[in-house]
């Protein structure tokens, strides 16, 4: 799920689904099957990701329910869309009906946004400011904030190293592993942690951190998958080619992906619907391959200054939070 903003007017959702094993539809992909050899060193590295029960079956992806060519069309339509036969943009109530209608106990959910809010911001004992602060996580963030720190041209000498009320140690890392987070409560974040955190309660207790349910990064997969460079080429750059990357992208996750009822134009001509298809699908590796945490972030051998810190941060992560990423694979670039 892409949740887009704290309102809802570019929230986009999407669902991957293990079908029975028969031949799928073309996709209408096109060139994009034909993968780069880059391509073939993740999906070396991913074990093809297919499960032998079925084929995975790209369900649903859309930006309002009721939405042509987002899946099959729900007759079990919201409020909403009925009064006017119109398609609903997902907001609160219409989200919380679609969760309804497909949450069961097999489901597991990824949203690509803050799931826990940073240590200050939860903490309820008296402050004594960041330098004295006792919290274990921020005596982690402390100590470990300036050897973290991937320093890009000028740098403000006054700036603090670390805010740890606008920041979580998972921000910290995925910095470091150059895997561009976005901090919980940074500029223009707001809005959508509070939404996250509203939604996380009020789908509780059958959605659970890190059990069900999961935080994850669209961009980060995307970057760990197939490179900054062409992550950066799926978001900038001529229309007509960031719509052709998003198919290569789409083609190379897994080994014949069927789209059932969902026009694979529909999911590269919205970066809110791909995000929620990349999002599903990390989700999806998430479970199959059986994803650790901040091991994750290392590279074969457990040595160098990453190692120590992540073997110091120990479980703290699993209160503070973290965004999932895939493990380190073979270098796209």
């Amino acid at each position: 799920m892409s949740l887009g903003g704290g309102r809802g007017k570019t929230t986009a959702v999407a669902r991957l689904e293990l079908g029975p094993a028969e031949p799928p539809r073309d996709p209408g992909l096109g060139d994009a099957a034909n993968v780069s050899s880059a391509a073939e060193g993740v999906r070396r590295s991913q074990a093809r990701a297919r499960s032998p029960e079925g084929r995975l079956v790209l369900a649903e992806a859309r930006a309002r329910w009721g939405q042509r060519g987002g899946g099959e069309l729900d007759k079990e339509q919201p409020a909403e869309a009925r009064k006017g036969h119109i398609e609903a943009p997902f907001r609160d109530n219409v989200l919380m009906q679609w969760f309804e209608r497909w949450l069961d106990d097999d489901t597991v959910v990824a949203f690509d946004a803050p799931l826990t809010l940073p240590a200050c911001v939860r903490c309820t004992l008296a402050c004594p400011g960041v330098a004295n602060c006792e919290v274990p996580v921020v005596r982690w963030m402390s100590r470990n904030a300036q050897r973290l720190q991937v320093r890009r041209g000028r740098t403000d000498p006054g700036k603090p190293s670390v805010t740890p009320y606008t920041q979580r140690a998972t921000e910290l890392l995925l910095e470091r592993a150059t895997l561009q987070p976005r901090e919980a409560l940074g500029q223009g974040m707001g809005p959508l942690a509070a939404r996250a955190a509203y939604l996380r309660r009020s789908l509780s207790p059958q959605l659970r951190l890190h059990e069900n349910l999961i935080e994850v990064h669209p961009r980060a997969t995307l970057i760990r998958l197939f490179g900054a460079r062409r992550e950066q080429r799926s978001r900038l750059g001529a229309v007509d080619q960031t719509f052709a990357i998003r198919r290569e992208m789409l083609a190379e996750l897994v080994a014949e992906l069927a789209f059932d009822r969902v026009w694979p134009d529909l999911v590269v001509r919205n970066i809110h619907v791909f995000h929620a298809v990349i999002a599903a699908f990390s989700a999806y590796f998430w479970a199959r391959e059986g994803w650790r945490g901040p091991e994750d972030l290392l590279l074969g051998n457990a040595d160098g200054p990453l190692a120590e810190v992540i073997d110091e941060f120990g479980d703290l992560w699993l209160q503070d939070g973290w965004i999932w990423t895939p493990p380190v694979r073979v270098n796209p670039e």
